[in-house]
């Protein structure tokens, strides 16, 4: 009894951290379409860990790249989703590209979708909580 509780558990905790990122074009990154799940360092956090930074959910991803193309089809993802976002802020500097996304809020929550990038590693990731401005936002990801 107690293993298929914890199946159904682990079961509802992964529909709703898939479900997380529904509905945003960077969504197939996220699900290993684009580049394989073996290749990437994901990193989930749900709950009491995160209320300190004012979010619920935290899910990034990170890989090398020397692919030009997989880097443009990334970058163009992340781009489909700011013509979506609330507001956008953009950086280059030193090679490195930052882009920071508001999304709509979805359930009551705030969304944040940030992607950075160089010619040899992508980061892309994925925040949501009662957090709401971009300056709190920084200080969380130095």
């Amino acid at each position: 009894m107690r293993r298929v509780v914890f199946v159904i558990i682990m079961w509802l905790s992964f529909v709703a951290t898939v479900k997380a990122q529904s509905g945003l074009s960077i969504s197939p990154l996220f699900e290993g379409k684009i580049v394989p799940q073996e290749h990437m360092v994901e990193t989930r956090v749900k709950g009491r860990a995160l209320s300190k930074y004012q979010l619920t959910f935290f899910r990034s991803v990170r890989f090398s790249t020397t692919d030009s193309k997989e880097f443009r089809r990334i970058r163009s993802l992340v781009e489909q989703d700011q013509q979506h976002s609330i507001s956008s802020q953009s950086q280059k500097r030193n090679g490195v590209e930052t882009i920071m996304l508001q999304l709509q809020k979805e359930n009551g929550q705030n969304r944040f979708l940030c992607f950075k990038g160089q010619k040899t590693e992508i980061t892309v990731i994925y925040m949501e909580g009662s957090l709401s401005s971009f300056d709190t936002l920084k200080n969380i990801l130095k």
